[in-house]
Order: C-alpha cells, then structure tokens, then sequence
C-alpha cells in the first residue's frame, strides 16, 4: 500500500529557503549527528522521521539556535549563516513547536502566544492588554481552539497547552515551521484542525518540516519524507511514492516488525484479583469509577481527550485525592494520602508528562533509574548515602534490558532523545516490587521499534503476574494487545470489551456514542 499524499503539493518549488551541510554533533560518548545533510523548500512539508536517538532532535535543536554544531554549515537563502541563539533563529524566519511544552503555566494564554514576539504597548510604556488578547485570538482561531486568551496558562489541560504552543509559532509569522510531535495529546478533531493549517501554510509558501512516529500522519500531511539513522539522513523522497513498510525498514534499519499480538492471560488457573476500584470520584473529573484488574491483566483504558484516562490514573495513584469511593488492593481497602502511600501498597504510575513528573533532569540516568529504591543502595542501614557502585551495577542491568542508547550510566539524562528518557521512566520502576503499573501514555513520542520494545515489557509484566494498566490516545494500539478495554468518556466509565470483542470500531462507536 503507498502512502498517500494530499493535493496540492509543492515539492522542488522555487529555490531553497533552507540548507543544512554536512553537519556534526558530538556529545561525550555519542555522534549525534554524522554529517547530516537536509534540504528546505518553501510551499513543501517534510516529514522527519527516525528512531529515538536518530539525530532528530539534535538536528532541530541546531535549525533552533539551541546548539552549536561542530561541522558543517547552515545556509538559510543561500547565505551560510551561523545561529546565535534562539532569538536570531527565530528573527531569520524559523519557528519551532517543540515535542516537550516550552510555556509558562503562570502567565495568560494571550502573553505565552506573544512571548518573545514583543509585547503590544500603548503610548509606547503600558501593555496592551487589549491588543494583546485580539493577536492571541487570531493565531488560535486557525486551530479552531476555544481558549480563553486572558486565561491563566497552568489552568488549561495538556492538549490545550499545547494548541497554545503551536498558535505561539504560527503568531511568529515563520517562513519555516517546524513541529515535533505536534499532536501528542489532540483529539482526533484537533489533529484534522492542525493537519489543515499545516496545508494553510503550505499553500501560502511556508516550509513546514513535521516530526512524527505516527505514520498515518506522514500519509496525512506531508509532500516528502526524510529518515534519520545514526545520526545521518538515510532516505529522502517523495511520500506518495514510499510504501509504508519500506519507511518502517528505512526507520528501523531492518524488516518490519510483526505486528504485535494480543495478550492472552493464562487460563490453567483462577486469577487473583489484585486491584479493585470502587466508584471513585472526584466530581467533574471522574464520576464513580470501578473496574477490577487481576494478576495478567493488560487492561487498556480508551477515550477522547477530556474523558478523565490521566485524572483516574493520578486518583488510583494518590498523586490527587478523590473526593469518594475506594481503592482495595488483593480484598483490603488502602488509606492513600499521597503517591509514597500508593507505591508502598505496591501501586507505580508512569506519568503521560515525562519530563516533569517522571524524571529529575539534573540527575543522571544511574540516579534517575535507582530514584524509587534507593533505600536497597545504602552504603550500611544506618547510614542515607547510597552506595554508588551498586546503584551503576543495577541501572546497567536496565539500561542493557531496555536497550537505552546511552554511553554510560552517568550520562545526564536530560541529554537524552525523548524516547530513551521514557525508558529511563520504564527502569525506574521495574525494580519496584510493585503489582499494579499505570503507563499512561507511554508510546508518546517512541519510535516503531521502540514501541515493540514498550509492549514486550508489558506483557512480560502482565506474564510474571502483574496487572498493567495501559492508557493510550492510539486505539490500534489498544486493540492490538490488551485483553481487556474500558473505554471512557465525559469522566465516566461506559463499557468494558473484553477478548476478541476489542475493535478499533468498537471503541470508537463507544467514545463518541451520545
């Protein structure tokens, strides 16, 4: 099956607004980018593709003025530039919407949109608040995003925030827009909306280069594809001509994977019922909750964005309190104050946000992946310092069986491709001793082989007689390994498919049922 591209394309048109030449990139230990060359025409969208720790997100960090290069060239109108900084990228005509949301929770919508674009002011010294509030408006009009531009940021959910990124690019009038995962977390409705202003800008001239995992997406949306190894370009051409397992190759450097295969719990004997949910609430949110989870279960949880997946997560995990209703563990009610109560009763979440709330960025990936049982590594049981040594010996365990892309366990994280900082998530908790693991949202912005590797793990969970819970905005995914789905939607628990009942059609008819 080739991969579809829509109408009005505009590839090879007119000169290059972008060129970059053999560029390189060391870090301590890894080549990130090994003389990587990409071209950027106005009027085209480029998907870019690759594994985590491809080169990607290097790369825009260079087009962004975040990182210098250590070779190579830049020419932006065919005159080798050299970016100073943000700022100097943004005022040659590049905008960015980054994977991982760059705002300010305490600041209003209207001045995130104008942050950095300069402010309106009136007699030249007071903001205009007004002025201010009607430009907000209209870069989030396109996006068909109905948000208050004098609302407080921080009250706003993920997907609102990140609409809010992506009008603050489109606000900079940018002749190159370059968007990096941009619809983690949209609902089907708001991914259309993005995917027709993405055509808006190309009919108009922008160069858009769009970086995605999903592959739906680059039939959607982009004119040409460009894939990432090693931190080179190793395929570039046009999308409508790719088929779709010849991309998966190229991504992967190797045959497609098979496709992944529903988990089946084992039926030789009665399964014990580990968690038990009792008509939790916390009104408005979630309404009166219950739903069981047995050892070797993989239990998927389905809805639409806004429907309470992320806010039953962080309520069955203590990280919020709900309001009503019970969480027993193997028959015995807990009393969870707070996320240290959860884990002790042997409940772990894997946070959709991983780098707020799932990783220390300052640490390393040895002191990241040994956070949660740090009390194993003391030097002697009186004493709080952790004996280094056997936390390295245990994190290269990890780092081994996850196959991190790392060049040692003292790497600062932060360093790290988005998909290898959420393995890092992943090994933080394997060693837990919990029962229950939540992974909410935990293919975000992970490569096709990487996903594989993501589904083994749980399913491996679920085989040594754990129960996994299993959130996802991807309903494929859901249906293709879970044995069971509960689907959600307006804070309320609807319906339940079980077995061979799972269809991407049946989650769908439930999601969007009145």
């Amino acid at each position: 099956m080739s991969v579809a591209v829509s109408a009005g394309m505009g590839v090879g048109v007119g000169e290059p607004f972008l060129v970059a030449r053999d560029l390189v990139k060391r870090y301590p230990g890894v080549l990130a980018l090994d003389r990587a060359n990409l071209t950027v025409n106005p009027g085209v969208v480029t998907g870019l593709l690759g594994k985590n720790g491809a080169g990607k997100s290097t790369l825009i960090k260079i087009l962004a003025g975040a990182v210098r290069p250590d070779g190579g060239e830049l020419r932006i109108d065919g005159v080798a530039v050299t970016l100073s900084g943000p700022h100097d990228a943004t005022t040659r005509g590049l905008g960015f919407i980054h994977q991982e949301l760059t705002d300010v929770a305490s600041m209003t919508v209207a001045e995130n949109i104008e942050l950095g674009l300069g402010y309106p002011k009136r007699l030249g010294l007071l903001l205009d608040r007004r002025a201010l509030r009607r430009k907000a408006a209209q870069a989030l009009e396109p996006l068909g995003a109905k948000i208050d531009p004098g609302a407080r940021l921080g009250s706003l959910s993920i997907a609102q925030r990140r609409l809010v990124v992506i009008a603050r690019g489109l606000a900079s009038n940018a002749r190159l827009l370059v968007l990096d995962e941009p619809t983690a977390s949209l609902s089907a409705e708001e991914i259309s909306h993005l995917h027709d202003v993405v055509r808006l800008l190309r009919d108009r001239g922008v160069a858009v280069i769009y970086v995605t995992h999903r592959l739906q997406e680059v039939a959607a949306v982009t004119d040409e594809v460009v894939v990432m190894r090693d931190g080179r370009m190793v395929f570039t051409g046009a999308t409508a001509q790719v088929e779709r397992n010849e991309l998966i190759e190229h991504i992967t450097g190797a045959q497609a994977a098979t496709t992944a295969e529903r988990w089946r719990p084992p039926t030789a004997q009665p399964r014990e019922e580990l968690l038990e949910v009792r008509e939790l609430t916390l009104p408005g949110v979630v309404e009166s909750a219950s739903f069981t989870v047995a050892a070797g279960d993989l239990l998927g949880i389905a809805g639409l964005v806004g429907a309470g997946r992320t806010e039953l997560a962080r309520l069955i995990f203590a990280a919020d309190r709900a309001a009503s209703g019970k969480i027993l563990m193997r028959g015995r009610e807990l009393k969870l104050r707070g996320p240290r109560d959860a884990m002790k009763a042997g409940i772990v979440l894997l946070p959709e946000d991983r780098r707020q709330e799932g990783t220390v960025l300052t640490f390393s990936v040895r002191k990241n992946i040994t956070l949660a049982t740090m009390n194993r590594f003391r030097l002697s049981a009186p004493l709080p310092m952790p004996h280094a040594g056997r936390e390295r010996d245990a994190a290269r365990i990890l780092i081994e069986r996850l196959d991190i892309k790392v060049a040692h366990a003292e790497h600062p994280i932060r360093y790290l491709s988005g998909g290898n900082q959420q393995k890092v998530v992943l090994a933080k908790w394997l060693d837990a001793g919990a029962d229950i693991f939540i992974f909410d949202e935990p293919t975000h912005g992970i490569d096709v082989g990487a996903k594989e590797e993501v589904y083994t793990l749980m399913k491996e969970l679920a085989a040594a007689g754990k129960g996994v819970i299993f959130i996802s905005s991807e309903f494929p995914e859901l249906v293709a390994i879970c044995n069971r789905v509960i689907v959600m939607r307006e804070g309320h628990l609807i319906d339940e498919l079980d077995g061979d009942a799972i269809t991407e059609a049946a989650v769908i008819e439930r999601c969007y049922a009145g």
